[in-house]
């Protein structure tokens, strides 16, 4: 079994699958997670996610890979997209040492000193905050 996954494919497949909490109709991040940008002014949040550099970690005896992943929240307004950027933010603690299935990948850990942000960082695409984070996942 190899121990890299498609990390962007699986936060997105699981921050998705948050219909309780995060995402969906009246939900802070109501159109979900996506691996390209969505065309048009945001009518309502979204994040983009995008695979930072990462590696193999925790040991040859018990590789994972760590995916450092960058969520751009967009929004309709700044304030918007700052409450999306904060749910996200707070969801991400929820990863804390129980692995999570996230769609081809079972997520160990999110390392809760890797989280930074919401970074206010507005681009021509509209308001826009940034949510990074380190991910430790392995094929599930």
């Amino acid at each position: 079994m190899g121990t890299y996954v498609d990390a962007e494919r699986a936060v997105a497949d699981w921050i998705n699958s948050l219909t309780a909490s995060l995402v969906g109709l009246g939900r802070p991040l109501s159109k979900g997670a996506h691996l390209t940008e969505l065309r048009g002014a945001a009518s309502a949040c979204y994040a983009l996610l995008s695979l930072l550099p990462g590696g193999v970690a925790l040991g040859v005896e018990n590789p994972d890979h760590r995916a450092r992943i960058s969520a751009s929240i967009y929004g309709p307004t700044k304030e918007a997209a700052t409450v999306a950027a904060i749910a996200y933010a707070d969801t991400l603690l929820t990863c804390d040492g129980r692995p999570q299935p996230m769609g081809a990948a079972v997520c160990l850990v999110v390392d809760p000193d890797s989280v930074t942000g919401p970074l206010w960082l507005p681009d021509q695409a509209g308001p826009r905050l940034l949510v990074d984070a380190d991910f430790y996942l392995r094929p599930a």
